[in-house]
């Protein structure tokens, strides 16, 4: 079973190779499907190494604060807005495409995506 370090490298080889990838055809030196079929192997390479599994931790106590009940809520105030990424794939977008703009993470997904289904249908065929 791999270790932790082992899988952190691997999350970011596929970074690297993936950004090598993803470079030429944000530029406009490869299209999608070049892309798409450059980006698969590096996909199924990785899904090929399982994660490492954890043992279940015991779940915390409840600290006091929490066990506290609250009276009514009061929405006379605006909560602020949601700055969290709104999924984990928007994040993964966003390292894969530094300093691009949104449009270029939408393409990014997209290939990635493809990318990823190509890889899929690909290892289950073979294995």
């Amino acid at each position: 079973m791999p270790d932790e370090a082992a899988f952190f490298h691997q999350v970011r080889a596929l970074i690297h190779q993936s950004r090598t990838v993803l470079a030429p055809y944000l530029s406009g030196d490869h299209t999608f499907d070049v892309a798409v079929h450059d980006l698969a192997p590096i996909i199924r390479a990785f899904l090929q190494h399982p994660a490492p599994v954890r043992e279940p931790q015991p779940l915390p106590t409840t600290p006091l604060w929490r066990r506290l009940t609250m009276g009514r809520l009061s929405f006379k105030r605006r909560a602020p807005p949601d700055t969290s990424p709104s999924s984990d794939l928007d994040l993964w977008m966003g390292a894969l495409a530094p300093g691009h703009a949104h449009w270029d993470e939408k393409k990014v997904r997209a290939v990635f995506t493809e990318a990823l289904r190509l890889a899929q249908t690909d290892h289950a065929g073979a294995g």
